[in-house]
């Protein structure tokens, strides 16, 4: 059951390129958050630029506190990069359905800011394997003093670890070794680490980021279309089976 609470920010650290990472004190979240729930954040007190709450995926979860990676890509998440330690901010969760767990190694695939989430489930995982993509170094998150288990990574223009995307390095990896996928990302990325899983033959889950403006279900505005018919992906998801997401309704939908 999602509570609404106050927090209260413990720390604040840039990690990468626009993108910081915040510990926020918030127990009774912290308390039952699973890899893949969010939360939604908004603003404690009024200001002059007032905005609906934003999603962002719980990063790591334990001492009675919850972890964000926030990415700056307009005037909410701008808002929300500006607090300070000890500043408070309005937080409803957990929401959403997390990953399942796993039964033994796991593939956690994580495109952009869609490390959020697996970043919280590679900790939780100690067998989990990690492979992060991004465009270039700029952008790749530094946060060396969280890892836990194996990661690798690669940029689109090879300025750090790999030269090829995420996806190419999955494929790599699947080639000499089956194990289930866990991926968030780019919705592009996303289909085409399904469309690889589907053709290798192993189990995939992907969480979907989505526009959302509740997060409980009531806007309806998150709704995406898949073999059990129409989801949201705020109450539904933001996890679903791979294979059950219609990936061309999604991709018609973007103009892609």
């Amino acid at each position: 059951m999602p509570v609404d609470v106050i927090g209260r920010v413990t720390e604040k650290r840039i990690v990468a390129r626009d993108t910081l990472r915040l510990v926020v004190d918030a127990p009774s979240i912290a308390e039952v958050a699973v890899p893949g729930q969010f939360v939604m954040l908004g603003q404690s007190v009024p200001t002059s630029d007032p905005f609906l709450r934003r999603p962002f995926a719980i990063a790591g979860a334990g001492w009675g506190r919850i972890e964000l990676l926030i990415r700056v890509v307009g005037l909410g998440s701008a808002l929300l990069a500006s607090v300070d330690d000890n500043d408070q901010i309005k937080i409803l969760g957990p929401l959403g359905n997390g990953f399942p767990t796993p039964s033994g190694e796991v593939f956690l695939v994580a495109g952009g800011i869609g490390l959020a989430p697996l970043l919280f489930a590679e900790r939780k995982w100690p067998k989990s394997r990690l492979l992060y993509g991004e465009s270039n170094r700029d952008w790749l998150c530094d946060l060396s003093r969280e890892k836990t288990c194996f990661w690798e990574v690669s940029t689109d223009d090879g300025s750090e670890g790999f030269r090829c995307t995420v996806v190419d390095l999955l494929k790599a990896k699947l080639e000499t070794e089956k194990a289930p996928v866990y991926a968030c990302g780019p919705e592009a990325m996303l289909s085409a680490v399904a469309e690889l899983c589907k053709s290798v033959g192993v189990e995939c889950y992907v969480s979907l980021e989505e526009r959302m403006a509740c997060g409980v279900g009531a806007c309806q505005g998150c709704v995406i279309y898949t073999e059990d018919g129409y989801k949201r992906v705020c109450k539904d998801g933001p996890v679903f089976s791979a294979q059950k997401v219609n990936w061309e309704a999604l991709n018609d939908r973007s103009g892609r």
